[in-house]
């Protein structure tokens, strides 16, 4: 696995924490995805709602 860049610069980097990831994902995933955001009821991202599917998914992926 290749290093993450340690001198990225200033611009490039995120007050809380996050590093970019490419994912390359279905258009009607892609979609959904960002059409869910527009109708949630606390206004979250695409980014936040991917998050935490995924978080759910590893935890689950863990205990099985």
């Amino acid at each position: 696995m290749r290093n993450p860049k340690k001198n990225a610069a200033p611009s490039r980097k995120r007050s809380d924490g996050r590093r970019q990831l490419l994912v390359y994902l279905d258009p009607k995933v892609i979609r959904d995805l960002k059409l869910a955001a527009l109708n949630d009821e606390d206004g979250r991202p695409a980014y936040e709602l991917a998050e935490e599917a995924i978080k759910q998914w590893l935890g689950n992926r863990a205990k099985g």
